[in-house]
């Protein structure tokens, strides 16, 4: 399928190239790749996973939302010049039951089952576990933020049930799907939102933040209070220290608990409602400080670390959500463009807050770094951006961020070529931060 003449969002319908990328992959393969353009590195050792939905449909009925797609685990092993590719789809009670019946059989954040809001009332939403991936504690967990994750064998991707941390989760408690592990002390930190009971006039919300150790224990817990049910996608970390932004986008959750709506369609943003921002220390695991920002919409951050008394920690910021309200049918998005890419200092005994733009530097989304530096001191930021390049609707080419300097690199994919959230392995015996290899899925729509 050929890319159209016409300009982006020219024609409402329009068919777009990038489209097909987001069609099921309904088999599951196993085997060594044999065509190969190039040559792979020789140090290059490993695998190399990614989380994503991997049908938007059950039978012939379109779940409602991108983040409602069962969640599919791929898989590249890397040996010796070779490479094996494996994927499977996590089997959640989400997933076996709508294959079973061919339909859809639960709610999500945008999807409704049918027979209106007698069939929604109080259906919480089910866990699609399509979100992330993460190898930590010995354990490979696929996670999904309105739920808890679920353990996989990471030799055959089986899943072998939900992982509860020694009961530390359960049932209800919900897990993000952006936890960052400590480079100096090997544990992981982790954070939910979760309903702590019932209030006056509203719900009561709270934030968990948990820290996970090396054994996949959950000896230390914080709560923090919200007034309201929140954004909250992901999260800074430097060493000593959890930052969290509160977006200025609001939820009602009287729709979704009555069924006659989607927490997607109660989703807004809110112009005159400032961002909010918590910091943890998480040596005590004590709230230290709460602040307020500008209005603005923030999904992912990059690396954190601090200098002096300060906090710096880069992200992606908006003030639109244009590429939220697309992912309620991926089959007629006409663009995705990411947004800026943002600066805050934060002086933990001040409270005093800079907020820098890299000003020259191409919007995009899904930051990544030298997993070895987070929390600690780091110069380079990678993300996808939308190129120029003839075929500039979705995400295309790759960025090096330099954030010392604030100059950059770019890498195109070609055109009809998108991609999404890449990964930085380091070269064996690395001699320098950047000295390593991005690994990435690009979706060759020709």
């Amino acid at each position: 399928m050929g890319h159209p003449e016409q300009g982006i969002g020219d024609t409402p319908g329009t068919v777009y190239d990038f489209h097909q990328g987001f069609a099921a992959l309904e088999e599951e393969h196993c085997g060594w790749v044999t065509e190969i353009t190039g040559e792979i590195p020789r140090d290059l050792k490993g695998t190399f996973f990614r989380n994503g939905p991997g049908t938007m449909k059950a039978g012939e009925q379109q779940y409602g939302h991108w983040f409602d797609g069962p969640g599919m685990i791929s898989a590249v092993s890397f040996l010796d010049g070779r490479a094996h590719f494996q994927n499977r789809y996590v089997r959640t009670p989400k997933f076996v039951k709508d294959k079973a019946a061919g339909k859809i059989c639960s709610r999500g954040f945008g999807t409704q089952l049918e027979g209106g809001w007698g069939s929604n009332f109080l259906r919480p939403m089910e866990n699609p576990a399509n979100t992330s991936i993460s190898w930590h504690a010995n354990k490979l967990c696929a996670f999904y933020e309105g739920g808890q994750p679920y353990r996989l064998d990471p030799a055959t991707l089986e899943t072998r049930g939900k992982e509860l941390y020694e009961g530390a989760l359960n049932s209800v408690k919900t897990m993000s799907a952006h936890g960052k592990i400590n480079r100096k002390t090997g544990h992981q930190i982790n954070f939910g939102v979760n309903i702590t009971g019932p209030g006056l006039t509203r719900l009561k919300l709270a934030l968990d933040v948990y820290d996970i150790d090396p054994h996949g224990r959950i000896p230390r817990k914080c709560r923090v209070r919200l007034d309201e049910f929140p954004f909250l996608h992901d999260f800074g970390m430097t060493e000593n220290y959890a930052v969290f932004l509160l977006s200025s986008i609001s939820f009602s959750l009287a729709g979704p608990l009555l069924g006659t709506r989607t927490l997607s369609d109660t989703m807004a943003y809110r112009m005159g409602q400032p961002m909010q921002g918590i910091i943890v220390d998480l040596r005590s695991m004590q709230l230290v400080r709460k602040f307020e920002l500008p209005p603005a919409i923030v999904v992912h951050f990059g690396n954190s670390y601090e200098l002096g008394d300060e906090i710096i920690t880069d992200f992606v910021q908006s003030c639109d959500l244009g590429n939220f309200t697309g992912l309620t049918d991926v089959f007629a998005i006409d663009r995705v463009t990411g947004g800026p890419i943002y600066r805050y200092r934060f002086n933990v005994k001040t409270g005093e807050i800079n907020h820098e733009l890299y000003l020259h530097a191409p919007h995009g989304e899904f930051p990544t770094w030298n997993m070895a530096a987070t929390g600690g001191p780091s110069t380079y930021l990678y993300y996808v951006a939308p190129l120029d390049n003839g075929t500039p609707f979705a995400f295309n080419s790759l960025v090096k961020l330099d954030t010392h300097r604030g100059t950059y690199q770019t890498h195109d994919y070609g055109q009809n070529h998108y991609t999404s959230e890449a990964l930085f392995a380091p070269r064996q015996g690395a001699s320098s931060e950047d000295d390593g290899y991005i690994l990435s899925f690009v979706y060759d729509a020709t």
